[in-house]
Order: structure tokens, then C-alpha cells, then sequence
């Protein structure tokens, strides 16, 4: 083959040369054009060194701010304190009925529902009437209690009489064994009912009186002659034998008074417990003592196997079951009354916070609703809990919180406060942190009418208080309010340094 067809034609080389010099000079062109931008950036941005730094670093960092625009901007300058922290955690709970102010309501009897007297949400007193029940059961009780009124009524006299006989006939034997006249004996009780103990003792004393004086006037006529021995001795025998009945008389006397007081007594008792078993049944069925006073079943007619249903507390109609006509009994809740005046809180506390709410019983803690996110509300603790749930490993703390206003319903989901007291650390208003951009920081008053600006690592923050890890030192004196319009002016002097 010749040199001829092994090279490249003429026509082919020249495109490739111009290829590779146009390349050539593109790079050039690029490389030219780099080193013009470097130079007219540095040139514009300035060589030294210092004058590259960050202008929010140095050149804005102090700020003059006239003394007459300080009462406009309502800036307030504070030195920055050193006080222990208060660690707060927030824990979940729920608000529920108070079990204490809690009433549910049945009835003690069967009975028809007569009359409804109440409506749900009405609020009631304690001892105010709900609803009104027809009961047979009552009836006969009232009935039983008029029986057993009438009864010991009865008894009261009997005994009354029974004890004046026999405190007349102690009295008569008494006076017996003085041996008064049977005259004196007559005047004096002429008109004191003694029963049959008058009759029986006047009459066995005045034979006894009457056969001694005949035997003691036959032996002092016994040496004269004028009585044989026969009729002395048959007198004699008389006057024993009326010695000795008068004798078993007033033994029988002193007896049978004395049982016939205790039996009286007796049936009196019998009586008047009967008449408290009466009133005790009625009493069970739900009447007040003074309702029982005064009851008179007698003249109460058709209404006297009503019976009311009353209040036990003070408070709320949530829950209301009675519908007239309907037959009821003691299984049948009728109504629900609850106090909402105060609720329980029940909060969920892990293990872990068990060092929180070791001294919290009697003491009083924060809680926050939903419904009210910027109110804070307050709960008295009264239990801490004692046992850990298997599934959560919480405990549950629960305490009363008042709720006069109503604002708080059982049911809510809430957050419960802990509080943990901390270290001593450097502490600032919340208010005089700023912010810009990714950075923190605070402006510090360094005399007259100038202030720097200084970055802070902000902490922990107790309630209105922030907790300044790094930055600042005891005393200096920051703005905790006011601050926006020192902000302006440092973004002011930014803008216009870029």
C-alpha cells in the first residue's frame, strides 16, 4: 500500500486542527474569565483581613440607643440574679365526680311513682323533695304507728294510777306501826285512791285495835271476878288471830304494791317500744323524726301511704330515672346527684417521679384543660397512691380541686404540674432573651446609653424565669423589656453594613 492512502487527506487534517485550537482557546476564555471574578470580589468585598469578619460579631454587637427614646420603647434594664430553679414537669390525668358529693338515689319501698318534682340539671338542696311514691307498705306502717300511739297511751294511765295507789299504800304502812287512831287514819286518806289495799288494811287495823283494847281492859278486870277465865282466853284468842291476819295483810300489802308497780312499769316500757319500733320502721322508710311527730294517720286519709323522696345533699340533677305512673322499688335508682362544686383530679405518676409527690399530700399543685389552655387552675392533694399499675407503672395521685365557677367538667383530660426544686444558677426574665436567625442572645447595658449584644446558652425555664447556662455573670444589668426596638436597631446597622 503507499504512503498516499495511509495518510490522513489534506481536507480532514484542517477541520481537526481548528478543532483542537478553538478548544484550546475556550479554556483560555474560561480560565481568564475565573480570575477576573476573583479579583473583582475581593476587591469589593475588601482585602484586609478584618474587615471580613461578621459584622453581627463586631461592628453591630454595640449599640447606642438615646436615653429619650428608652420611655417609648418601655425598656427596663434588670442586673441578672442567681436564684435556685424549680424543675417543672407536666404529667397526664382526668377530672372526675367528688365520690363525697355523690348521691344516688332509691326508693325504701315498693311504690308507684306519684309525683316527679325535680328535672335533670336542676340544682337542689339538701332535704328538698324529688318525687312523691304511693305505698301500701307505708300505710301500714303509719296505721301501726297510730295503733301502737293508742296503745301506750292507755298503758301511761294505767301505770300513772298504779303508781299513786302504791305510794298511798306505802305511805298508810308507814304509819301503821305507830298505832295512830283509826279516826286520824280516816281523815287523812279519806281522799287518796289506794284500790283494794284501803278497805283490806283499814279493816284488818281497826279489828286488831278494836279486840286488844277489849283484851287488855278483861285482865285488868281479871281479879275482880267479873269476867271468868273462859272468856279471857277466848278474847285473847281473838285478838291473836286478828294480830296475825293483820299481820299476813300488811305483809301482802308491802308485796303485791310493789309488784304491781314493777308490772306497770313493765307494760308501760312494753308499750312506749313498741311505739319507738313504729317510729323506727318509718324512720327507715325515709321520714324525719319531726315528719313522724307530727303524723296523724288517722285524719291523713287516702294520703297516707305517701311517702316523699328527698335530697341527701346539696347539688345537681345529672341523672334522672322517675317517670310518674311507673312502679318502683329499693333495686331502682331514681336520680343521681352530684356536688360539682368540687371534682377530683386523678393524675398518672410514673416511678420515676415518686420523689416529686412524696410531701405533696395537703399541699396544693397546678393543673392545666385543654378547654383553657392559658388558665392555670388548682388541685389540694389528699392521696399520692400506694400501689403501681402492672400495665402502666404509674401511680395515680389524686387530690380535690374547687370549681365554684363551673368551668371544669368531670371527664376532662388535664395536665398536672410536678415541681422539683434545682441548683442555684444565673437566672434572667424570659422576656429579655432575642433571637436571630439560629443565634440567642441579650443585650447588656454598659453605662449611659450603650449596649452589646451578647450570645447566651439559655437553659431550663422556671415559669418567668430563664435559667442562663453561659454568657453572662452575676449583677450585669440586661433589658428584660424593651428589647424588640434595640433588635431593630441592630438589624438597622446589619442591613446597612451588607
Amino acid at each position: 500500500m503507499s504512503s498516499e492512502t495511509l495518510s490522513t487527506p489534506r481536507a480532514l487534517r484542517v477541520p481537526r486542527l481548528a478543532w483542537f485550537l478553538g478548544g484550546a482557546g475556550l479554556l483560555l476564555i474560561l480560565a481568564f474569565l475565573s480570575v477576573s471574578f476573583l479579583l473583582w470580589r475581593n476587591k469589593t468585598s475588601g482585602a484586609p483581613a478584618e474587615q471580613q469578619r461578621s459584622p453581627t460579631k463586631e461592628d453591630v454587637g454595640t449599640i447606642e440607643f438615646g436615653r429619650s427614646k428608652w420611655e417609648a420603647a418601655g425598656l427596663t434594664i434588670e442586673p441578672v440574679a442567681t436564684g435556685p430553679l424549680v424543675e417543672r414537669v407536666w404529667r397526664t390525668g382526668r377530672l372526675s365526680l367528688n365520690d363525697d358529693g355523690i348521691a344516688h338515689l332509691f326508693p325504701t319501698v315498693e311504690g308507684v311513682v306519684n309525683e316527679v318534682r325535680v328535672h335533670l340539671g336542676q340544682e337542689v338542696k339538701a332535704g328538698d323533695v324529688l318525687a312523691v311514691l304511693d305505698s301500701r307498705e307505708v300505710g301500714q306502717a303509719k296505721l301501726e304507728l297510730a295503733k301502737t300511739r293508742l296503745a301506750h297511751a292507755y298503758v301511761k294511765e294505767q301505770y300513772t294510777w298504779t303508781q299513786t295507789i302504791t305510794r298511798n299504800a306505802e305511805e298508810l304502812l308507814k304509819l301503821l306501826p305507830d298505832n295512830p287512831p283509826i279516826a286520824d287514819l280516816e281523815k287523812r286518806f279519806h281522799d287518796r285512791p289506794m284500790g283494794e289495799w284501803r278497805e283490806k288494811l283499814l279493816t284488818a287495823y281497826a279489828r286488831r285495835m278494836q279486840l286488844k283494847t277489849q283484851y287488855e281492859s278483861a285482865r285488868r278486870q281479871e281479879g275482880q271476878g267479873t269476867l271468868s277465865e273462859s272468856a279471857l282466853l277466848r278474847m285473847k284468842a281473838d285478838f291473836e288471830t286478828a294480830q296475825a291476819t293483820y299481820q299476813a295483810i300488811r305483809e301482802e300489802a308491802r308485796f303485791n304494791v310493789h309488784q304491781q308497780a314493777l308490772a306497770a312499769e313493765q307494760k308501760l316500757r312494753e308499750g312506749s317500744n313498741a311505739v319507738k319500733i313504729a317510729e323506727t320502721t318509718l324512720t327507715m322508710m325515709g321520714f324525719s323524726p319531726q315528719e313522724i311527730q307530727k303524723m296523724d294517720p288517722i285524719t291523713e286519709g287516702a294520703s297516707v301511704s305517701l311517702i316523699p323522696l328527698r335530697a341527701l345533699l346539696s347539688g345537681t340533677v345529672i341523672a334522672k330515672h322517675a317517670v310518674r305512673g311507673e312502679r318502683v322499688g329499693p333495686t331502682f335508682q331514681m336520680f343521681e346527684i352530684a356536688n360539682l362544686a368540687t371534682l377530683w383530679l386523678q393524675a398518672d405518676v410514673f416511678e420515676a417521679d415518686l420523689p416529686l409527690v412524696q410531701q405533696l399530700p395537703g399541699q396544693k399543685i397546678n393543673f392545666k384543660v385543654p378547654a383553657f389552655p392559658e388558665q392555670r387552675f388548682h388541685a389540694q392533694v389528699f392521696y399520692t397512691g400506694d400501689l403501681i399499675d402492672k400495665q402502666t407503672r404509674a401511680i395515680t395521685l389524686s387530690g380535690t380541686a374547687e370549681n365554684p365557677d363551673r368551668l371544669l367538667k368531670p371527664g376532662m383530660f388535664i395536665e398536672v404540674e410536678l415541681t422539683r426544686p434545682g441548683g442555684t444558677v444565673l437566672l434572667v426574665p424570659v422576656s429579655a432573651l432575642q433571637r436571630y436567625g439560629n443565634q440567642t442572645f441579650v443585650f447588656v447595658h454598659e453605662g449611659g446609653e450603650r449596649f452589646r449584644r451578647v450570645e447566651v446558652a439559655p437553659g431550663r425555664v422556671d415559669g418567668s424565669r430563664l435559667e442562663i447556662k453561659s454568657g453572662l455573670s452575676p449583677g450585669q444589668k440586661v433589658v428584660v423589656e424593651g428589647g424588640f426596638l434595640l433588635k431593630s436597631e441592630m438589624l438597622k446597622e446589619l442591613m446597612t453594613g451588607e
